[in-house]
């Protein structure tokens, strides 16, 4: 069993301020503070593990057996670092990353530095490999004298390729392993959290993996990594979710301005099930009274994350360009703060109910992810709304952090077409760096517009160390007959797409479906 302990960070200088849907919020920024146990858990969540979260002002019991994943955040932690040697003195493996002084089972004498080059990530060169796993800049631990394996390198010249790319000595080891205790250095649980959900840009670092399957692939080369120095981890119970095929497809359709139903038609004569966000728009009616009638069709919504005043000038003036010929650029699209931060989710979910659309899960329309604001206002959404079992937001778009409100490099950042920009085939949690604590819901990732042939490129690469995946296609009926990304219409591609699906005899669900048995799996389990 694997046990994640959680303890409430703490306050930290460098936090961004907003106000949120339930008042003033200060927001960790850096070396993703609050966020290592959230991302330990959707690690093993994602091997098909089953791990618990142990609080550590309420972890009295010791079990005599199990392996326990500590992430330190406070300088000499004695109610960790106690809690810690209670586990192993009973005969747990520990599973360490973080503050160094927090756990006494390492070599004294530990120096906390923060890597000296702004823009190259921090990885392991272990066992012959060169493994990234943190975000540039972060802070690590290192000893006089040798002290663990490996060696921890900042990855630096042409970042984007392992054979390109410069690796940087930050003379300190990648892990420090005794006998039943593995220490991670430069924290990579809370990393993989910050790519995750967008903490971190994960941009400049795709073509270091598949860049479809980067997060996935990042698991997997963990999970080896660790197998080869934590034995009970092999013998680990990774059963995954029942009722969840090896593949299960997801089909999503956004309803944006159109009332072609060429998708919708093609869905329902194979009996193939399928997820419609309806934007509240002039059509909302046509839509939500058609999929009434479409069996095993779920109605959901498609929340807005732009200004709507912005995205109807730009689609008026592309109408008036088109009648007289003139081809000047459309007007610049922004994000619509009013129906994001704070309680303007909440809003939209309220309106969108009372209009009839299906609110099981949220879609999201428009470019603009505005972090962290949007994960603030969706956690109070769904503690409204007890109903929805959580939101499909991450993939290519605009992701705008810490106030900026422009795509810059820094705080904003662009994911475009074909990338999706969290490549994460399964569902998981999304989390709150100020608490530590995850969102109720779930949260997934999907591709736009792809080709049968990238289609069949996601669905034949296996990861042998991942037992599930769950592959979102969406297509908006929009491009159905209009040459926007094929010269006939991506109708004929859409075809196509099915007999694929059906050839491989590839279960398609739509993804309430899939939350749902996502959520009675991981609630068995909290039980």
């Amino acid at each position: 069993m694997i046990r994640v302990l959680f303890r409430a960070p703490p306050a930290v200088r460098d936090s961004y301020r907003f106000r949120g849907a339930a008042g003033p919020v200060a927001w960790p920024r850096e070396d993703g503070v609050g966020l290592g146990p959230p991302g330990a858990w959707n690690f093993f969540w994602r091997l098909g593990a089953r791990p618990r979260r142990v609080s550590a002002e309420a972890a009295e019991d010791v079990p005599a057996d199990g392996i326990l994943v500590a992430i330190a955040e406070r300088e000499n932690d004695r109610a960790l670092a106690t809690l810690v040697e209670r586990w192993h003195a009973r005969g747990n493996w520990i599973i360490a990353a973080g503050t160094p002084s927090a756990f006494p089972l390492l070599p004294a004498g530990a120096e906390v530095r923060r890597s000296p080059y702004p823009y190259a990530a921090l990885a392991y060169r272990l066992a012959g490999r060169t493994e990234i796993m943190a975000p540039p800049a972060g802070e690590f631990a290192r000893w006089q004298g040798p002290a663990g394996e490996g060696e921890l390198v900042a990855l630096g010249g042409e970042r984007q390729s392992p054979e390109r790319a410069l690796a940087l000595p930050l003379a300190a080891p990648a892990i420090v392993a005794s006998e039943r205790f593995l220490y991670l250095n430069a924290n990579p649980f809370a990393a993989f959290q910050s790519w995750l959900q967008g903490q971190s840009d994960l941009g400049p670092w795709l073509g270091w993996r598949p860049r479809l399957h980067w997060l996935d692939e990042h698991v997997a080369a963990l999970w080896r990594m660790l197998l080869r120095h934590v034995p009970p981890l092999a013998n680990l119970q990774r059963p995954g979710v029942p009722g969840l095929g090896a593949t299960t497809v997801v089909l999503r359709h956004d309803l944006d301005y159109s009332r072609d139903t060429t998708y919708l038609d093609l869905a329902l004569a194979r009996r193939m099930p399928a997820s419609y966000a309806v934007l509240r728009d002039r059509n909302r009616r046509f839509w939500t009274r058609r999929l009434a009638r479409a069996e095993g069709i779920e109605c959901c919504f498609h929340y807005n994350t732009m200004d709507r005043t912005a995205e109807l000038a730009s689609e008026l003036g592309r109408r008036a360009r088109r009648f007289i010929g003139h081809q000047a650029p459309p007007p610049a699209l922004k994000p619509g703060l009013g129906d994001i931060v704070g309680a303007g989710l909440r809003r939209q979910v309220t309106k969108a109910r009372a209009a009839g659309i299906g609110i099981a899960t949220l879609h999201r329309h428009g470019a603009f992810l505005v972090y962290p604001e949007w994960i603030d206002a969706l956690d109070a959404t769904l503690a409204e709304f007890p109903d929805i079992l959580g939101s499909s937001s991450l993939f290519r778009g605009i992701v705008l952090r810490w106030g900026a409100r422009r795509v810059d490099g820094g705080g904003g950042t662009l994911f475009d077409f074909p990338e999706a920009g969290f490549p994460l085939w399964f569902p998981f949690k999304l989390a709150r760096a100020d608490s530590g604590l995850a969102l109720r819901g779930w949260e997934s990732t999907h591709i736009a517009e792809s080709e049968p042939g990238l289609v069949a490129q996601l669905l034949y690469h296996r990861i042998p160390e991942l037992p599930q995946r769950v592959v979102t296609l969406s297509y908006h009926p929009y491009h159905a007959a209009r040459p926007t990304f094929c010269a006939l219409g991506s109708r004929a591609w859409f075809a196509e797409i099915l007999d694929l699906i059906a050839e491989r005899k590839i279960e398609a669900l739509a993804l309430a479906e899939v939350y749902a048995r996502v959520e009675r799996a991981a609630a068995a389990d909290a039980d």
